[in-house]
């Protein structure tokens, strides 16, 4: 009689162990909606996007020398700038670090656009690492294939001499 007791108590205490826990569910904060963020400012924003795409190498580089010692809301043009197409790896990092400092600032909207380029900019850091991977791999590859092709070389001439004589 004990056993059944035991093992009627070890059941419901493996079905308990198997039944799903749940934790108590911890919210997110939601971001909170500013509406300072007035439709004007998010057009000049998207307006200055379309100047910045637009603009030419020599432009861009007047503007970025220009914002240089900027701040504030600058340093957002500034990063919009910086995130030129044709933009190095070293302008993209400088807008990324201008960006994380800054948003935490702006309403959401422009947070919500911002994003974007943040994502844009850590996407194209990413290919630019694997680029320069890649190049290393190439170029130790093509080290070894010209190693290779000397010491072929060599055989040749060895295997022409031995002939000869």
């Amino acid at each position: 009689m004990t056993r059944v007791w035991v093992c009627g108590v070890l059941a419901l205490s493996l079905a308990g162990c198997a039944l799903p826990y749940s934790l108590p569910q911890q919210r997110q904060p939601e971001p909170v909606w500013s509406p300072a963020a007035s439709g004007d400012e998010l057009h000049d924003w998207l307006e200055l996007a379309a100047t910045v795409m637009q603009s030419s190498d020599a432009e861009r580089q007047r503007k970025i020398q220009a914002l240089h010692q900027a701040r504030g809301e600058d340093e957002l043009r500034l990063a919009l700038w910086l995130s030129h197409p044709r933009a190095s790896a070293g302008q993209r990092q400088q807008a990324q670090q201008l960006l994380r400092q800054r948003l935490p600032g702006v309403n959401t909207r422009l947070q919500q656009f911002f994003s974007v380029y943040q994502g844009y900019n850590q996407e194209l850091l990413g290919l630019n690492r694997q680029l320069g991977e890649r190049q290393q791999q190439v170029n130790s590859l093509t080290q070894k294939l010209n190693e290779l092709a000397t010491i072929d070389e060599q055989i040749n001439e060895r295997r022409y001499q031995e002939s000869a004589q």
